[in-house]
């Protein structure tokens, strides 16, 4: 048994428990809250219900509608199914279809559910026999299937000798009878089939064979009925030339870009040929499908058509080809039949595209408007659902709401008017649009009560940034947040303003407005708030009653505040250098030292000293900023001073203080710059700091030590030139970057290249000049370029590593053959020999005594392959050494030859491989 439970939120006149569009269906305590779907087998039983709960009310009543098509407006397409809370359903053929539950109750609040289409599915396909014999040129025989008990809707096949009659070539004699059929006159349905012009060789069997759709007997087969085709003895012959379309198919409704085949069957005698036209008359070019299949496509506009006898396929579809016809002719010599066929997008599910606030607020008597806009493809059923009304509201519904108010339906534009409305027409309506592709619903809730003045308040909530007092707001500089002052009364207001400061006019334009649940909110952004912001802001709304414009206003009142901070305000200048809490001056010049206070409302600021030189003064910069200062003159007799700056100022009456550590002053004399040096960058200078590869970039670097910082210039001369002068470094070749600290100056100098592409010659000197206002001192640095590589390696490293690693693996193969041979058992000198020959080439491979003749094999082998367990790898495969060639010494080291390439000769190499 299935479980299905249909329920309800709702809202009721006055008092509001929720949303009613938050309806939904439970399926096996799973949710859904649109349309849903139920596929059951015949004979299970199923069980629905309708559960709501009305806020006050102590009776509420239920009823259950089916029909064959979701929310149909006739009444005698709807049928009660059942009065009860809990219905249960058994299924059979007379149950399918869409069920929809009414909730009412005493107060006259009335809404439907979501609608549950109950699909109740059956295959029971019994198999008919029949015989018939058909006269020769008979001009129609009809084939029927027998009658189908099958749900949902099964896929028809027709065969003769068991091959469809699709993908047979009778001349387009035989057709499946699909579509709409246009022709009365032979009693032909969808699914029979005609043969037309009977020969001799259409005698057969014929079979309609049907296939299973839905879910719990898809793709099971049968076949309905079968006949056995004879030829008639007699026959009469015929030749009235007549031709008469029996039926048309458009194709169902695609979907843009699918492909869409259009068919017509007509008969006559002689049987009829077929020409198709455009919207435009124009005849389309035909061709055999059977004989010519490749030749039968022509262009049109922009898209392929493809044009058979009987059917004509056109392949994807454009959203321009809805409602685009097409004409079918069937001719014979002296006779032409002409059907038309429209090709029809499908629909799409129909969508509000207006969004309504769920309620409504208004007085008696006034006209109410229900509006939510629709877009839509395709035919479409509108229904509204009344306050109170057990009925649907349709528009002959003249006495619909009696006593409530007057209607006025707008199908064509999906409006509800309702004019000379009262208090007792308060409730929720509901609009229901639907087609065959789906249905949507939406609910708007009226509340009729007396006229009530506009009223305003201030409704801004309090942030971690700003704290909200009645109409007062207190912000922090750069808080961003929401001004909002909200509009009540009824009617609804109809408009909401703020008006700001003149010095904030800019954010005039960032007020949201927003109409909800019978309300009119204002929101002004206000984004990073800075002093300018605070003012007084004036928020008013209106309504009319009666005429009358009933205005209200509220004024909120923004300050901009912000905690005291106290810093450091002295700045370097040309003889002043600040580091931290330390200010140096220079001896004989004046000095300023200072510090700052920010806060908002402006704060107040005090000085404590331990020296009384100088001379102290407070300055104001703005509303937020004071500034203390001390002026020390040239002539001052203070070497050191110290002084400490607190501020301090009142937000919401609390005090809030801050202090800056103690600034302590100190007088130096200045000097031009020491200390100056050039160091070479290069990968050579760890070896020799004069040495640069002309493979690589010159780098180098110019330090000096001055106060003030100094400024620098770079110049070079070829030693080894005649004119001998120093010449400045032009910016195509050499590039320049400068580095201060305090106290500090770094110049980094490199070529734009390799040295080797700038410099041709050898031997350079580069000169470095730090300048400072007290002076300046030079450096030269003498640079050798050099072919040497940088990653070079002399012989002599060469040689120390190899003997270490010859070494080391001589004695690892001496220790993994003795371990060898101590596990194998085979203790003889014999096998010591052959190893010892192996590693020290002294000698040759003596033959055991105990052993037939040996078979050597030759391979390569490594001191590094020994110990990785495989053969034959270069020396400079070792990843600390790097590919060079040996220089001539060190080719001829026996130990470079040895470690180069061993020769191992043995009489199997399986116990080699183990051991190594």
């Amino acid at each position: 048994m299935y479980l299905i439970i249909v329920l309800l939120s709702y809202i009721t006149t006055e008092v509001l428990s929720s949303d009613p569009s938050e309806v939904f269906i439970t399926v096996d305590e799973k949710y859904f809250k649109t349309n849903s779907v139920i596929n059951i087998k015949s004979g299970q039983t199923l069980s629905i219900e309708c559960a709501s709960s009305v806020i006050g009310s102590d009776s509420v009543n239920y009823k259950w509608y089916l029909s064959k098509r979701p929310y149909t407006q006739q009444v005698n397409q709807r049928e009660e199914a059942s009065s009860s809370k809990v219905f249960t359903v058994t299924a059979n053929s007379t149950h399918t279809g869409y069920y929809m539950c009414l909730i009412r109750s005493e107060e006259g609040y009335a809404v439907f559910t979501p609608v549950l289409h109950v699909v109740v599915e059956y295959f029971d396909i019994e198999t008919v026999s029949a015989k018939t014999t058909i006269e020769p040129n008979e001009k129609v025989a009809v084939l029927k299937c027998s009658q189908i008990n099958a749900n949902p809707a099964p896929i028809v096949t027709w065969k003769k000798d068991g091959v469809d009659v699709r993908n047979i070539n009778l001349d387009s004699n035989v057709m499946h009878v699909t579509g709409k059929v246009v022709d009365k006159q032979y009693n032909i349905e969808e699914n029979d089939l005609v043969i037309l012009n009977y020969q001799d060789n259409y005698a057969g069997t014929y079979s309609c064979d049907v296939e299973a759709t839905g879910s719990f007997f898809k793709g099971r087969t049968a076949t309905a009925k079968s006949y056995s085709v004879k030829t008639a003895a007699s026959f009469s012959l015929m030749n009235d030339n007549s031709s008469q379309i029996l039926f048309i198919d458009n194709g169902g409704k695609p979907k843009v870009g699918d492909a869409i085949t259009l068919r017509c069957g007509a008969c006559g005698y002689p049987t009829p040929s077929y020409e198709w036209y455009d919207t435009a008359d124009k005849k389309l070019q035909t061709s055999d499908v059977y004989e010519r299949p490749s030749s039968n496509k022509i262009r049109y506009q922009n898209e392929y058509v493809e044009v058979l006898e009987t059917s004509m396929i056109v392949k994807s579809i454009k959203a321009t080809d809805d409602d685009t016809e097409y004409k079918c002719a069937a001719l014979t010599a002296t006779s032409k039949s002409v059907e038309s066929i429209r090709l029809t997008l499908s629909d799409t599910v129909p969508k509000f595209n207006k969004t309504i606030e769920n309620s409504q607020y208004n007085i008696p008597g006034a006209t109410v408007i229900l509006d939510f806009g629709l877009e839509v493809k395709g035919d479409i059923d509108i229904m509204w659902n009344g306050q109170g009304l057990d009925k649907f509201i349709l528009n002959d519904d003249s006495t619909a709401m009696a006593n409530r108010g007057d209607l006025n339906l707008d199908n064509d534009n999906n409006v509800l008017t309702i004019s000379n409305i009262q208090k007792n027409a308060s409730g929720v309506f509901q609009c229901i649009v639907y087609n065959e592709a789906g249905m949507v619903s939406a609910y708007k809730t009226v509340i009729i009560r007396e006229s009530q003045p506009a009223q305003v308040a201030h409704t801004t909530a309090s942030t971690t940034d700003i704290t909200v007092k009645g109409n007062d707001i207190h912000s922090v500089r750069g808080a961003n947040f929401t001004m909002q002052c909200t509009g009540s009364g009824n009617p609804t207001p109809s408009d909401i303003s703020i008006d700001v400061p003149d010095s904030t006019s800019a954010i005039a334009s960032s007020l949201v407005k927003v109409n909800k649940e019978g309300k009119y909110i204002g929101n002004l952004l206000i984004d990073k708030v800075t002093e300018q912001y605070a003012g007084v802001y004036k928020c008013c709304t209106h309504n009319f009653i009666k005429g009358l414009k009933e205005t209200a206003c509220v004024n909120i009142s923004l300050a901009v505040e912000e905690k005291v901070s106290v810093t450091q305000h002295s700045e370097d200048t040309d003889y002043t250098l600040v580091i931290g809490t330390q200010v140096y001056g220079t001896t004989g010049y004046p000095l300023s030292a200072s510090c700052k206070a920010t806060g908002l409302p402006r704060p107040t600021i005090s000085i404590k000293r331990n020296n009384d030189c100088g001379t102290v003064s407070t300055i104001t910069k703005s509303n937020d900023i004071e500034i203390i200062q001390v002026d020390y003159a040239n002539d001052t007799v203070c070497n050191t001073d110290s002084f400490q700056c607190c501020g301090n100022n009142t937000i919401q009456g609390t005090l809030y203080s801050d202090c800056y550590d103690w600034i302590t002053i100190s007088f130096v004399d200045q000097e031009k710059p020491n200390d100056v040096k050039i160091e070479n960058s290069g990968n050579l200078a760890s070896d020799d700091s004069s040495l640069v590869s002309l493979m690589e970039t010159l780098e180098l670097n110019c330090s000096a030590k001055s106060f003030p910082e100094s400024e620098f210039t770079w110049e070079y001369r070829n030693s080894e030139s005649a004119s001998n002068t120093f010449q400045k470094l032009d910016s195509i070749s050499f590039q320049t970057s400068v580095t201060k600290s305090k106290g500090f100056t770094y110049s980094m100098l490199n070529t734009i290249g390799t040295a080797g592409d700038l410099l041709k010659g050898t031997n350079y000197e580069f000169q470095c000049t730090a300048k400072n206002v007290f002076g300046q001192t030079s450096v030269i640095k003498s640079i050798q370029i050099t072919s040497s590589a940088a990653n070079q390696v002399s012989a002599s490293v060469y040689l120390g590593v190899g003997i270490v690693l010859f070494i080391a693996a001589l004695v690892a193969v001496f220790i993994m053959y003795i371990f060898f041979i101590i596990s194998s058992g085979k203790k003889k000198r014999s096998d010591l020999g052959i190893m010892s020959c192996l590693v020290c080439k002294c000698c040759e491979p003596k033959q055991p005594v105990d052993r037939p003749a040996p078979h050597y094999d030759y391979k390569l082998l490594s001191l590094e392959k020994m110990a990785t367990n495989s053969f034959h790898v270069p020396l400079y495969s070792h990843p600390r050494l790097v590919p060079v060639e040996p220089s001539e010494s060190l080719s001829r080291a026996p130990v470079y030859r040895e470690l180069e390439q061993m020769t191992i000769q043995t009489n199997s190499m399986n116990k080699y491989e183990q051991l190594f």
